[in-house]
């Protein structure tokens, strides 16, 4: 048996994640501030839906659909005739998007990722997209097919099987401002909300316009990242094209007020022309290579914070039109409060503080929420506060809990371990079946829309095991997926605060609220001891080690007795770096579950997420069926 000064680091001697690399845990930490977003973007809809703000609460929806769907939109703007279908069918290397001397493009046309070519055509007030085969792109989206729009085109969405769109790129054609026709310029300048980063495109042959340095300016009020091109630039000498390159630079870095400005010179028609014909010398003429290199850096190191950032951006500018319309007046709040006993027919008088209390907190809700967003403390937004410094304060009255059914125990002492390793729950609790139950209602609608009760369950560890099962009876996954998700966060933070194994394993006991009053049978005390031993001396066995590492692993009760049972400290920590890791992706997979449900997009949903918040609560509570009371506080669960 090691000591503790023997330390071996979680991980070391049996690996948790093999192949795992500091880019696998950036992916992680942007997914877990992008759930901390959504759960942010959900508390704002909630609140713009108690106070009738029913267009904001749509464009935050439109928002929370994008986050869900990792969408990134990267568009290219510009003044018309600058060549931007061009570029960007040079980019992809395909000539599928419509070109010619005259202005041209009429509507938006977004580019995705698909296994096969596909069009969808998007109209107003239209349940069902339409599809078209692809060869008919000019027809919807061309000044000559549908002059001045007027087949009423949203937008079309061209599904190619190109590798640049895969992960979750948007690359969109817009129309060109400037020109002639005012319907083009309104329909792009209407669209720079929904722009993430833009390519904005000028032209060798007369670059950098008025109407270009106007809407250049626009372009910067939503978004941060653009990609700054001069396009066409075999039109010109190679002496012209200095100068060019110098004014257009000069111009820009005046315009943004800023020195970091890097200009790229392509010619789409020789890019387009090399990646027909696979010439590398023309290639490399073009300067489409550079840009690309540069989009490829962009798309793998900053693409996602870039993303985040402008999500929270337009969250801000929602709230800030909120704002201005003047919702955080006692004024208003009146106002909707009589609007609300209008509807619902209360022929009563009220105070209007006191009638509808929720209404004033919701109200309150989102000024904070518009406070954090401002300050840019996103992170901070639903970060529930540290536990108390001994979570073994306050047990008083507290119950604790139990397993499923299927257990492979018996009174002689049979005992299956490589099968209960193979179930999605703790392989102790398999074996203590006895009794179902249901639980509280109102916690589910607490849990639901109640930030503060989300924190104090959360600080509190949450209900004794017996009232947690009372609790998901009546709870939908995703009113329990947003009620523990908070709690995952907080037991994985706990697990990790202790310094020396003995501490963990009173931690890991301390963390299930239990009760003195039980009424459990010795047969039940006898099945549970006899299984920790023998699953502590399974484990000795590198194969079943293998086959826990493969498991949900022990619920926090047993898994501390287990730890005490095992005979090795290198063991011991090993354990405890497992339990950790599946309550970090069970938090995810539950915050990743809400923010699907919220915009939609459930079909996007796995098998982990769907079942993250029992899993969760089996990890922490232990099996419904077997949540009782027992004898003496610590004696057996």
């Amino acid at each position: 048996m090691k000591s503790d000064s023997d330390h071996i680091i979680p991980g070391d001697s049996f690996p948790l994640e093999p192949g795992a690399s500091p880019d696998l845990e950036k992916l992680r930490s942007y997914t877990q501030v992008k759930l901390q977003l959504a759960d942010l973007l959900r508390n704002i809809r909630l609140a713009l839906k108690v106070l009738g703000r029913e267009h904001a609460e749509n464009e935050c929806e439109e928002l929370t659909v994008k986050l869900a769907e990792d969408r990134f939109t990267l568009a290219v703007l510009g003044q018309f005739k600058r060549g931007k279908s061009s570029l960007m069918n040079a980019i992809i290397s395909r000539e599928i998007l419509p070109t010619g001397v005259l202005p041209l493009t009429s509507a938006i046309t977004i580019l995705k990722y698909g296994p096969a070519e596909r069009l969808i055509v998007n109209r107003p007030n239209q349940l069902f997209p339409a599809e078209a085969p692809v060869i008919e792109l000019p027809d919807y989206v061309t000044e000559k097919g549908n002059p001045n729009n007027e087949k009423k085109i949203d937008n079309v969405h061209l599904e190619l099987p190109v590798p640049f769109l895969r992960y979750g790129i948007e690359f969109v054609d817009t129309p060109g401002v400037g020109s002639a026709i005012l319907a083009n310029t309104a329909t792009t300048y209407n669209f720079l909300p929904e722009c993430d980063a833009v390519l904005f495109v000028t032209g060798a042959d007369m670059p950098m316009t008025s109407v270009e340095l106007e809407f250049l300016q626009k372009i910067k009020e939503y978004v941060d990242r653009i990609f700054f091109i001069i396009n066409k630039i075999d039109l010109v000498t190679e002496v012209e094209r200095d100068e060019v390159i110098r004014f257009v630079t000069q111009t820009i870095s005046r315009e943004t007020e800023s020195d970091m400005i890097k200009i790229f010179p392509v010619s789409s028609k020789l890019a387009l022309e090399a990646g027909t014909s696979g010439n590398a010398d023309v290639y490399e003429k073009s300067g489409l290579k550079e840009l690309e290199d540069a989009l490829a850096a962009f798309l793998t190191q900053e693409k996602s914070t870039v993303f985040l950032a402008a999500i929270a951006q337009k969250t801000l500018r929602v709230l800030d039109n909120e704002r201005q319309q003047n919702i955080f007046t006692e004024a208003y709040l009146q106002e909707r409060i009589v609007s609300i006993a209008k509807e619902k027919k209360l022929n009563i008088h009220f105070n209007p503080h006191k009638a509808v209390p929720t209404l004033a907190n919701e109200e309150a809700k989102l000024e904070s929420l518009y406070n954090l967003i401002l300050s840019k403390k996103i992170e901070e937004a639903n970060l529930p506060p540290a536990l108390p410094a001994s979570a073994k304060e306050n047990k008083q009255g507290k119950l604790f809990a139990g397993a499923n059914q299927g257990a492979s125990i018996d009174t002689t002492g049979n005992i299956n371990v490589k099968a209960d390793l193979q179930t999605r729950s703790c392989p102790v609790c398999q074996h203590l079946i006895e009794r179902a139950s249901d639980f509280f209602a109102h916690w589910q609608y607490e849990l639901v829309i109640n930030e503060q009760a989300q924190m104090k369950f959360a600080t509190e560890l949450g209900f004794c095991p017996l009232h947690t099962w009372q609790l998901l009876a009546v709870s939908s996954p995703q009113g329990a997926s947003v009620g523990y998700a908070r709690l995952s966060e907080q037991v994985a933070r706990k697990l990790q605060s202790a310094k020396h194994l003995h501490e963990k394993g009173d931690l890991l006991k301390a963390l299930v609220n239990n009760s003195r009053s039980c009424q459990v049978c010795k047969m039940l005390q006898q099945s549970e001891e006899k299984y920790i031993q023998q699953l502590a001396a399974a484990i000795g066995d590198a194969g079943a080690r293998q086959q826990y590492l493969n498991s949900e692993g022990a619920c926090l009760w047993h898994l501390g007795m287990l730890i005490d049972a095992s005979s090795s400290l290198e063991i011991g920590e090993w354990l405890i770096s497992h339990a950790v890791l599946h309550f970090e992706h069970d938090a995810e997979d539950m915050r990743s579950y809400v923010l699907k449900r919220d915009a939609l997009r459930r079909y996007l949903q796995n098998t982990n997420e769907q079942d993250a918040y029992r899993r969760t609560i089996v990890r922490i509570v232990g099996e419904r069926s077997v949540c009782m009371p027992w004898a003496e506080d610590g004696e057996i669960r």
